[in-house]
């Protein structure tokens, strides 16, 4: 009966650990993986594809929009992503953007370079470039 109650526990410790993802340096919080997932997004298949380099997911990853705290976590990752494919490849990727999308990112960035966890950010200002 014992091994019953253990087994039972190592089966919910396990599967509540597998709602986030990481990809090469850059981690995804639970957070963020279950309100991309409420919002029908694969949120890691996304990144993936991003990080690969694909243009069209780098500019839909970036114009997700999220609230409160899940905006934080977002924008980490936009930062993080920035650093690991480059600003001329990012730029490239989201051109073409409107005003209204500009901001939206330029949020992201704020939020992203103040509250991320990324040593290689020392509060960089890559908002210059999407005035």
């Amino acid at each position: 009966m014992e091994n019953i109650y253990r087994l039972i526990l190592l089966f919910i410790f396990l599967s509540s650990c597998n709602s986030t993802c990481a990809h090469k340096n850059i981690e995804v919080s639970e957070l963020l993986s279950i309100a991309a997932e409420k919002k029908s997004i694969d949120y890691c298949k996304l990144l993936n594809s991003a990080l690969s380099g694909n243009e069209d997911s780098i500019k839909e990853i970036s114009l997700l929009e999220f609230d409160d705290a899940v905006g934080y976590d977002h924008g980490s990752v936009i930062v993080d992503l920035i650093l690991e494919i480059g600003e001329e490849k990012y730029l490239r990727s989201i051109f073409m953007i409107s005003k209204e999308e500009k901001y939206l990112i330029n949020s992201y960035l704020d939020v992203g370079l103040i509250y991320g966890n990324n040593p290689k950010v020392d509060k960089k200002d890559l908002k210059k470039y999407l005035s």
